[in-house]
């Protein structure tokens, strides 16, 4: 009887033992991976000091804001200013308050229902970035009298075929005598317009499109003929420089 008594805290201590070594030789579950945490830069809206600083009138940025469905963003121009240490020989870039912008994806829309009105109030809305896809695209709104006002403060210029802003601007000049158009969009090598006056003879505007922007065949038709139709369905052109 002794004898079996002293056997059960031995194999109550190999028990012990099994157990723990069946703990040990048991693999952790592997944790499920998480998805990646995405977080987007808050974009800066425009403050109220802004505000004061552009002098717009509060129902024009009001009324783009509410039908755009976003805030208004600052929009800045870079501007030569002399520099005091050189006495004015030479300058430096500084970023300059020169309007507020508002992201949308009815740009189109935004632009021909405010065009005419905010331009006899002696401003501008264009678009000023193009997303090309499901993101937004920017409509920007600033002071101006003339659509040709708009690539000069996007210092819209194609270095490549050596031509400057002024250059361009002669250009569209030129091509008002086939038809009228206003610049609706512009960025540092881009424009978009729109047509007032459709030209009656689209293909020969087709024709010098392609003849002072060629790099608007990789962005598009390839044809003169094909550009003409899109240019009638667009109800405007596009140029773009690379």
């Amino acid at each position: 009887m002794f004898a079996m008594a002293g056997k059960y805290p031995v194999l109550c201590l190999i028990l012990l033992m099994v157990l723990t070594a069946c703990k040990a030789e048991k693999l952790p579950e592997p944790k499920k991976p998480q998805a990646p945490v995405i977080v987007k830069p808050k974009r800066p809206t425009l403050t109220p000091e802004q505000r004061g600083e552009l002098g717009f009138p509060a129902d024009i940025i009001s009324k783009v804001e509410l039908s755009a469905g976003s805030e208004a963003e600052p929009f800045f121009v870079s501007v030569v200013v002399p520099s005091e240490n050189l006495k004015g020989e030479k300058g430096v870039e500084q970023d300059h308050l020169a309007g507020f912008s508002v992201r949308t994806k009815q740009a189109d829309e935004l632009i021909s229902s405010y065009r005419a009105g905010l331009r006899v109030r002696g401003y501008l809305i264009f678009r000023s970035q193009k997303s090309y896809g499901n993101l937004p695209d920017i409509v920007t709104v600033i002071k101006g009298n003339n659509s040709y006002d708009i690539l000069k403060i996007q210092r819209t210029e194609a270095p490549t075929y050596r031509l400057d802003t002024k250059a361009i601007i002669a250009w569209l000049k030129q091509q008002q005598q086939l038809g009228s158009f206003v610049v609706t969009g512009a960025g540092p090598d881009w424009l978009e317009t729109r047509f007032i006056k459709p030209p009656q003879n689209m293909k020969l505007l087709a024709r010098k499109v392609y003849a002072f922007a060629p790099d608007v065949r990789h962005y598009g038709p390839r044809t003169e003929d094909k550009l003409a139709e899109r240019m009638k369905k667009t109800n405007g052109f596009y140029l773009v420089w690379d």
